[in-house]
């Protein structure tokens, strides 16, 4: 039975990994022989991804190590077929408390080891597994689920942009819905802006640290500025100088009051706080995006914003490398499958519209 131990690489001979601040999760053997194949995959995945991200690589992995093992499997035997028998057995597990395993834990175990294998595969590891052809994980593999017996729940789709009316009109309104006074309200609002207009996820909006507010640019409409994003991935983007204006002045009077108003402890290092000078909160955001989203008869979570701007940016510019750069994303495909084909259709609206009348005319007569 492997056993996962959390080891500090600070005095290995690998710059990147002595770098860490965290310990890296390795497998060993219940005689304290290690995986060598699985703890390499870790070890080259720890370099970019947070604690917590390695964490849930490596418990995913583990399933697909144990289950490994149990079936006397090696990595350089393991073939396509080897997976289909991988894949049965997570969608028929059942608990210790008699419960079967949902979709979303299936998927996710299944994804990851096959993302292990195809790294197997691009490193020499197996020949014999053939990556390119392996069955559709997420929706292939549901239908099995379902004969197994386990009701699954609906897949999520990919979050909703909103039409630039809307999302214009949904600030607006969060700003009136905001509370007690103007303050919360001018905050929020640039909250939502800068993940209307610069696509920021929303834990990077409400933590933008105060000091990394950039000086104006006055000779262009956008401003250069950095921001620490998912995995403690730092990139660059392109603040409008008016909101940066406006984000300025915010920092100037209304941070500044509370900052003297609290006098807190210790230096607190994000742009935008609360009233009581601590930091706003993820969960406070969301439950203040549903409440707009209730006046307003909308479905609308924070990370739609940052889908608005995805979607417009394609749109308008046709730049799909350089919007993958803004949105933070390791690979120009992740930005592909969200934002163009929805931007086609923004594009093709009104001719489909005009085209859908005619078709509803005509068919009307017959």
């Amino acid at each position: 039975m492997a056993t996962m131990i959390r080891v500090s690489f600070r005095s290995a001979a690998d710059p990147g990994l002595a770098r860490l601040k965290h310990p890296v999760p390795q497998f060993f053997s219940e005689k304290a022989w290690p995986y060598v194949t699985e703890n390499l995959y870790l070890r080259s995945k720890c370099k970019s991804l947070s604690a917590k991200s390695i964490m849930t690589v490596a418990e995913h992995l583990k399933e697909f190590l144990q289950w490994r093992e149990l079936n006397d499997i090696a990595i350089e035997d393991i073939t396509d077929t080897n997976f289909e028998y991988f894949i049965e057995a997570q969608c028929a597990h059942i608990s210790k408390r008699g419960m079967p395993l949902s979709w979303n834990t299936v998927n996710s175990r299944v994804a990851g080891s096959h993302r292990f294998l195809i790294w197997c595969k691009e490193n020499n590891f197996n020949s014999r597994i053939e990556a390119e052809i392996t069955p559709s994980l997420k929706y292939g593999r549901r239908g099995e689920y379902r004969i197994k017996g386990h009701p699954a729940r609906e897949l999520k789709g990919l979050t909703r942009f909103l039409l630039i009316d809307d999302a214009l009109e949904f600030i607006r309104v969060l700003g009136a819905t905001s509370g007690a006074n103007e303050y919360c309200s001018q905050r929020n609002i640039l909250v939502a802006k800068l993940m209307l207009q610069c696509g920021l996820r929303v834990s990077e909006a409400i933590n933008f640290p105060a000091f990394d507010l950039p000086e104006i640019v006055s000779s262009g409409h956008s401003t250069p500025a950095r921001i620490v994003g998912k995995g403690e991935k730092p990139r660059v983007i392109l603040i409008p100088n008016r909101l940066l204006s406006d984000l300025w002045t915010y920092a100037d009077i209304i941070r500044a009051r509370i900052l003297e108003k609290c006098e807190p402890s210790s230096s607190v290092r994000e742009l935008f706080l609360s009233e009581y000078g601590r930091p706003i909160t993820i969960n406070w955001m969301e439950k203040l995006f549903a409440r707009t989203a209730a006046v307003m008869g909308l479905h609308v979570v924070p990370h739609a914003l940052r889908h608005t701007y995805g979607t417009y940016h394609y749109f308008h510019n046709k730049d799909i490398v350089f919007l993958a750069k803004l949105m933070g994303h390791e690979s120009a495909s992740t930005t592909e499958r969200f934002y163009v084909h929805v931007a086609k259709l923004i594009s093709y609206t009104g001719s489909y519209e005009e085209l859908q009348l005619e078709v509803d005319n005509m068919c009307a007569g017959m």
